[in-house]
């Protein structure tokens, strides 16, 4: 069976006080156990598995020289002459010494509105292909430095800020679910169970007390 060990990550999580909290306590909860998950599979699996959700979720891969890295081109949501919204996932699979794995998955958000001139080194207006390779710069339909190649498209997107990495809860999470879809449902139904209680920091100011107990390694 595809079982995974969270290390007591739940009865922390619930016991946490003073963090920052979107409005949604469940997702919170469940992204943040997921963070902490270590599986027992090998990262390959696993890593076959982050490629499908990637897939289903929109993404085109990218080749990399690291084969328990993946990385994905930009998937952009809008319309670029006027405003859009570019988005990339990169997953790393570690393997732990004791032959388990851990799997940290980081999301790169880039926001553009409206079109400039094209000139050389700009960041987001060139378009990337699985061939070619993540390219960062260079000119119009040439090679740049390092054997990365760039097609500037009609126009630079242009962006008043620089991209934004951070950790991507939800495709772990999502990646759990796949993993161990019993499991996830097992941690729907406490988290939920806890929320009934009206314990969580975000929706009391009172420190949390009585969590349930957290789960052994390798057990639920």
């Amino acid at each position: 069976m595809k079982r995974l060990a969270l290390l007591a990550a739940f009865g922390l999580l619930l016991g946490t006080t003073g963090c920052a909290f979107t409005p949604d306590p469940q997702k919170d909860l469940l992204e943040g156990t997921s963070s902490h998950a270590i599986y027992k599979l090998p990262p390959e699996t696993l890593l076959t598995m982050a490629r499908g959700l990637l897939v289903e979720q929109g993404y085109e891969l990218l080749p990399t020289s690291d084969p328990l890295y993946v990385k994905t081109t930009w998937r952009i949501a809008g319309n670029v002459d006027i405003g859009a919204s570019w988005s990339r996932v990169m997953v790393q699979a570690i393997r732990l010494d004791d032959g388990r794995t851990v799997v940290r998955a980081y999301r790169m958000n880039y926001t553009t509105n409206g079109r400039a001139a094209s000139h050389p080194g700009s960041f987001a207006g060139q378009k990337e292909s699985k061939d070619a390779g993540s390219a960062g710069g260079g000119s119009a339909g040439g090679t740049t430095g390092g054997g990365q190649v760039g097609r500037y498209v009609m126009g630079e997107p242009m962006s008043p800020t620089k991209p934004t990495v951070y950790r991507a809860n939800d495709f772990e999470w999502a990646l759990l679910g796949r993993v161990d879809p019993k499991l996830a449902t097992h941690l729907q139904s406490r988290v939920n169970a806890y929320l009934a209680e009206g314990k969580h920091p975000a929706m009391t100011e009172e420190p949390a007390g009585d969590l349930p107990a957290a789960p052994t390694e390798g057990h639920l």
